[in-house]
């Protein structure tokens, strides 16, 4: 039999928060990190399912960074 990941309410937290942000491959990428688990992208997909999160077709438009030499700090343009 299978062993099923028991969600914590940070984890969903964490994925209801970012999931604008972060694509499904980068969302599992951040929470193998941080839970030291093998998070897989089809699991977030799965619980973005499960949480009612629906993600819009096709390829998000693409944030360029640019870096400001005088402060040294990133912004999005």
């Amino acid at each position: 039999m299978a062993n099923y990941k028991k969600w914590t309410e940070a984890e969903l937290k964490f994925i209801n928060e970012n999931q604008k942000l972060l694509s499904d491959d980068e969302l599992a990428a951040k929470l193998s990190q941080m839970t030291t688990q093998n998070i897989t992208t089809s699991m977030i997909r799965r619980q973005r399912r499960k949480l009612g999160i629906k993600k819009a077709k096709g390829r998000r438009p693409k944030i360029r960074i640019v870096e400001s030499p005088e402060e040294n700090n990133t912004q999005s343009v």
